[in-house]
């Protein structure tokens, strides 16, 4: 029998839809069918299309049935689910937390948190209970890496779906928990003009390194008032840093290479000097570091640039 269902479905779906445990066993064996977990299933099909958080949501969403009734996705299952971004961070296990005070326990496939959890620390988001933003960059921040969590962090803040006040007190919320002295050192590097992973990776590289401390999306002008353009980092001292991530210029690539191009030759015309570098620079940084050293001594050596910056545009 073929199977058409466009979402992940369960046995007793497939079982009441006309299917016998036949079909699905057969259909698991010549691979039209894909087992989420005992039960779950989705067509192969359909799972090619999805990414690897896509793919992660299908196994959260599959464990959550079967969890207690106040089981909510946390972690990193409740990143995704919000729309966080989730670089560096393991995907091939669903978190959920239950509001009880007993060790994690893990297995194979899931994650089962048992940690206090207030009705503030829950929301719904599609029909899934999950924990609210603040309280999803708080847990990361105490379990994953402080550059993983800082490229959460950011994009959260940015996007609107938590406040820099929110974080704070959720780590005071989180007082006594495994891991929270990180996820305060984390909260303090998370920044709302960080606009990519990328950026937010520079940001830190720079900061472990000891470089000087850049301002962020600045709108840079000429003597005149005339707008040159939007710049990832600005360092006062006369250097402008810009990460090219893939899909940057993605509408039109040579429209936008043309463009760009023309606008770094605007600002060195200005006295700015620009340096760009992308994902496979930041695997390097000791060399990126550098490229801006020598940035910047070049730029002491030009003098000021001509013109103005600022944090947001002119009307």
């Amino acid at each position: 029998m073929d199977f058409d269902q466009p979402g992940m479905f369960t046995r007793a779906d497939a079982l009441a839809s006309g299917y016998t445990d036949d079909d699905l066993r057969r259909s698991r064996a010549d691979r039209t069918l894909l087992s989420i977990r005992r039960g779950y299933f989705v067509r192969s099909a359909v799972y090619r299309t999805l990414d690897s958080a896509e793919q992660h949501l299908l196994l959260a969403k599959a464990f959550l049935p079967d969890s207690a009734g106040d089981a909510v996705l946390s972690h990193v299952s409740a990143a995704v689910l919000h729309g966080m971004p989730v670089w560096g961070i393991a995907l091939d296990k669903a978190c959920l937390t239950i509001g009880r005070s007993y060790a994690s326990k893990r297995g194979r496939r899931r994650i089962l948190h048992g940690t206090r959890l207030l009705d503030s620390d829950r929301m719904i988001i599609d029909g899934v209970p999950v924990t609210v933003a603040a309280r999803t960059v708080i847990d990361l921040a105490r379990t994953e890496g402080v550059e993983q969590s800082v490229c959460v962090g950011d994009q959260a803040l940015h996007s609107g779906l938590t406040t820099a006040f929110e974080l704070a007190e959720a780590v005071d919320d989180a007082a006594g928990r495994t891991g929270v002295g990180r996820a305060r050192h984390a909260v303090g590097l998370m920044s709302s003009r960080s606009e990519s992973v990328g950026e937010s990776r520079s940001r830190l590289l720079f900061h472990n390194l000891g470089l000087p401390t850049p301002l962020l999306n600045q709108w840079v002008y000429d003597a005149s008032g005339a707008f040159l353009g939007r710049v990832d980092f600005l360092f006062p001292r006369g250097v402008i840093g810009e990460f090219d991530g893939e899909g940057k210029y993605e509408s039109n690539p040579v429209r936008a290479v043309i463009d760009e191009k023309n606008r770094h030759n605007r600002l060195h015309d200005l006295g700015w000097v620009v340096v760009r570098w992308d994902w496979r620079d930041l695997s390097k940084p000791g060399v990126l570091a550098e490229r801006l050293l020598g940035a910047f001594r070049r730029a002491e050596a030009h003098g000021a640039p001509i013109g103005t910056y600022r944090s947001d545009r002119l009307p």
